[in-house]
C-alpha cells in the first residue's frame, strides 16, 4: 500500500512537496516534487518529519494511492 502526501504552503496555495511513502520500504518516504529531505513520521506526536523537526505551517493532503 502506497500513500500520497501532498505539502502544501497554505496562504499561497503553492505546492513545495509532494511524497510517496510505503511502510515496507527501507526509506519510507520518497520525494517526488521538491527539495530533497529526510521525511519520517512520528507516531508518538503525531506529526510529519522533515530532517528530524516537526513540520509546522503547512497543509498535509494524504491519498492512498491504489494500484
Amino acid at each position: 500500500m502506497q500513500t500520497k502526501f501532498t505539502i502544501v504552503e497554505p496562504d499561497t496555495d503553492v505546492v513545495e512537496w509532494v511524497l510517496r511513502h510505503n511502510p515496507a520500504w527501507p526509506v519510507p518516504f520518497v520525494t517526488l516534487q521538491g527539495t530533497e529531505h529526510v521525511w519520517n513520521w512520528d507516531f508518538i506526536s503525531g506529526e510529519l518529519m522533515q530532517d528530524g523537526v516537526p513540520l509546522l505551517g503547512f497543509a498535509i493532503a494524504i491519498e492512498l494511492e491504489v494500484p
